[in-house]
């Protein structure tokens, strides 16, 4: 017969066939190849790519066969198996990798881990949700977890797999900005929500409205979040964006003057900027006027402001603009007199 002179490989399927016409176990009739192939190898096959962390090109390329023969395997598709010099070139990856071949027989599931997991489903996505989170760009999260970006960009266009090794750094960074990885395995877009929806389009005037809401200068907006001045001036000129940790003061900021951030997502510009308005009229004579109603010369008037007299005549003479946190000093001695600062 062509199965006793190895012409036609036995596989498990026709073994099964014949041990139960002879009443044995089909076990005794199939070797390591052909217990490798028998239903659940697409499974198996699968299991070991991941664990190399290569791509089904990558992994094909490994194994020396075409692409579409390897993604055929894996969807046990057309009853196409491996033949057996590619196993063997298997086996040899499984071994390079730490998986014992047997074990994998006899349950393919053994090797399912928190990383096979990871890897399996939406691995870019993913990956790029947590980089997200922490409102960094792609160099600066590639040096986070210890590879090179242009790696972390193909990792987050599902062009190759992260290896093993750069998991644990991906998942405590992960961690640190509170996303869990069951919750983001189970729903790979569970956390784009508000938050990417923020960041992704006009972060800058979405800030500077919660802002203006306030009549915060830079500084003092920077204190409420709990960051630096130069930090809000660089997210609102888009330079970056802020991290989660920040998102989330920036959100409680936002709803505390009834602003939503869905609102802000879909109007990014809710208030005109009244410094700007004030510094391209005669502000000048706006500021002439309130030190007058005030009943001061230049000079008081500027210890009060905290500036000193010339400051003061130069804004008169408009040769300087106040800055915007003077404009604001201005702004309060105006409104004590009664005197409403853009319409004086």
């Amino acid at each position: 017969m062509d199965y006793e002179s190895n012409v036609i490989t036995l596989h498990y399927e026709s073994a099964k066939r014949i041990a139960d016409a002879l009443d044995i176990d089909c076990g005794l009739l199939l070797d390591e190849y052909t217990e490798f192939c028998k239903p659940g190898y697409g499974k198996r096959i699968r299991t070991i790519r991941i664990q190399a962390g290569a791509t089904q090109q990558e992994f094909a390329d490994m194994i020396g066969c075409l692409r579409s023969s390897e993604s055929v395997w894996e969807d046990e598709l057309y009853d196409r198996r491996p033949n057996r010099e590619s196993y063997q070139q298997i086996k040899k990856i499984a071994a390079d990798v730490g998986l014992d071949i047997r074990k994998l027989i006899d349950d393919p599931d053994a090797y399912i881990d928190e990383y096979a997991v990871f890897v399996e489903r939406d691995c870019g996505k993913k990956i790029r949700q947590i980089r997200f989170a922490h409102g960094v760009v792609t160099k600066v999260f590639a040096e986070k977890i210890g590879c090179d970006p242009q790696t972390l960009e193909h990792w987050e266009i599902d062009r190759a797999k992260p290896l093993r090794k750069y998991y644990e750094p991906i998942k405590q960074a992960a961690q640190e900005v509170g996303i869990d990885i069951n919750l983001l395995n189970d729903d790979p877009d569970y956390f784009a929500s508000d938050y990417q929806g923020f960041i992704q389009a006009d972060c800058g005037s979405k800030i500077r409205s919660i802002r203006m809401a306030y009549n915060y200068g830079m500084n003092q907006f920077g204190r409420l979040l709990g960051c630096t001045g130069e930090a809000v001036a660089r997210w609102e000129k888009n330079s970056c964006v802020p991290e989660l940790k920040y998102y989330k003061k920036i959100e409680q900021a936002a709803v505390d003057k009834g602003i939503s951030i869905s609102r802000l997502n879909k109007t990014p510009v809710l208030f005109g900027d009244e410094y700007k308005d004030f510094c391209a009229g005669e502000y000048g004579q706006v500021i002439r006027k309130v030190r007058q109603t005030c009943d001061m010369t230049q000079y008081a008037f500027a210890v009060m402001i905290g500036v000193s007299m010339s400051t003061v005549g130069n804004w008169e003479t408009q040769r300087v603009i106040p800055a915007r946190d003077h404009y604001t000093k201005l702004k309060k001695i105006a409104r004590q007199k009664g005197v409403t600062l853009n319409d004086a």
